[in-house]
């Protein structure tokens, strides 16, 4: 049987033993069929989110952050929001994001009552309701029992039609994609190279891989510091007959000897010493060392893109200083997940709730998602803009441009818009037949 006692190290670093030039080399990743590239079984890219602090920073951060301000979707009175949110949507879409990050894909299964079989096409708009979301990482998603559709005239050509889950307990359903919710990796992979796998083509790769080097470099130096600390003083005993009792394989007057010299060191904080003998202690110097931490801790963080202060709970540094641009950088990064991972799926989920609840009417297009403001400034910046665009709309009815009707219309009804359109050809407050009256008198 193969030995994998490797992959549940407490540290969950593969390579960390010695064995410089080999697999073994503590500088080195484990490499697989991609040259170069440090792929990972399933249960290490597991593995080490459980147990590395900061893998599982970089995997929960992003994905909390992409759903923590939540969205408003433009026409819509409310109603869409509190339907996703009775169905926990939140907690099962950030869910879904988490195992996209570990391994670099999920799938959410519409539970529907009244719908018939599930691996059967589902149109939403003919009855069914959705009762649960469940929420499945790519590793149960059964890719080599599955086809693709290989007739042009399908709505799935060259794509799955149907997908094969496992269950915890081992066995397997199947799903029609009509059903279905795919999450996907935003580091996609060439699929015509030939050193990727299946699933790799299909999900993409994990997030962890995006730092997972300077990571590994991150480990091997708390590591190494850690063994200093254990080795930070290191005491000298000099014994007058010590060659003596070498040469006689007396090795036991030896070991009596330090331990009653370690023993008067405990109880008299002092050490009484014959003739001959001497007892000293040399200090190891940490200097310098906390800038290596700080440097490597900087590289990790610039590789995952989330800045110091969240990805290791520490003071302001490197991605770092003042934190504001930081946070504008992480800000800009997240938003662009959430376009290109979260939105599609996200989108389809509203789209198929809107199509039993009627509430936007999609007869020419489609929903549009607005995602709310992810920090506080931008957020302030927004009750800015809003404020100037009601003195605005005011100089506007004033003026006799817009009415109250027309300003409530444009600007709230659906979700806030700054964009403002009118039907009447004439403002609303333009009275015709009184001003060529009065011209005329």
């Amino acid at each position: 049987m193969k030995n994998i006692s490797s992959l549940f190290r407490v540290d969950a670093w593969k390579n960390i033993l010695a064995g410089i030039g080999s697999r073994k080399d503590k500088s080195s990743l484990p490499v697989d069929s991609v040259p170069g590239f440090p792929r990972m079984v399933d249960v290490q890219l597991e593995a080490l989110y459980y147990t590395d602090g900061r893998i599982k920073n970089a995997v929960n951060i992003v994905a909390e952050k992409m759903m923590q301000n939540g969205f408003e979707v433009e026409n819509d009175d409310g109603k869409l929001y509190k339907a996703f949110d009775a169905l926990n949507g939140p907690a099962a879409f950030t869910q879904a994001l988490r195992w996209t990050r570990i391994f670099g894909g999920a799938i959410i299964v519409l539970d529907v009552a009244g719908a018939g079989e599930w691996e059967t096409p589902w149109d939403p708009s003919k009855g069914g309701k959705i009762r649960e979301l469940r929420v499945y990482p790519r590793t149960r998603v059964m890719l080599g029992m599955m086809e693709t559709v290989k007739m042009p005239e399908s709505l799935y050509f060259e794509k799955y039609e149907r997908y094969i889950l496992r269950t915890a307990s081992g066995s397997f359903f199947t799903v029609h994609a009509s059903r279905c919710l795919l999450f996907k990796s935003s580091t996609i992979v060439d699929a015509a190279f030939p050193g990727w796998l299946d699933y790799e083509r299909f999900w993409g790769l994990s997030a962890i891989y995006e730092g997972l080097e300077d990571a590994h470099h991150f480990g091997t130096t708390v590591q190494g510091i850690s063994h200093l600390v254990k080795e930070c003083s290191i005491v000298k005993y000099k014994m007058s007959n010590l060659e003596q009792l070498v040469a006689e394989n007396d090795y036991k007057s030896i070991e009596t000897r330090m331990e009653a010299i370690d023993e008067q060191k405990s109880i008299i904080n002092g050490v009484m010493l014959g003739e001959g003998e001497d007892c000293t202690r040399e200090n190891f110097s940490f200097a310098g060392l906390p800038e290596i931490w700080d440097r490597q801790a900087m590289s990790v963080s610039g590789s995952y893109r989330i800045p110091v202060t969240l990805l290791f709970g520490r003071s302001a540094a490197g991605m770092n200083a003042t934190g504001q641009g930081d946070d504008d950088n992480f800000n800009s990064y997240v938003a662009g997940l959430q376009k290109s991972q979260l939105l599609p799926p996200l989108l389809q989920l509203l789209m198929i709730m809107n199509a039993s609840l009627k509430v936007v009417d999609t007869s020419e297009e489609t929903l549009t998602i607005n995602f709310n403001p992810l920090s506080k400034r931008d957020q302030k910046a927004d009750a800015e803009t809003r404020e100037i665009q009601s003195r605005t709309d005011k100089n506007y009815m004033e003026a006799g441009v817009l009415s109250q009707e027309e300003v409530r219309k444009n600007r709230f009804v659906g979700g806030y818009a700054l964009d403002t359109s009118v039907d009447d050809e004439l403002p609303p407050d333009f009275n015709l037949e009184g001003e060529q009256g009065g011209q005329g008198a």
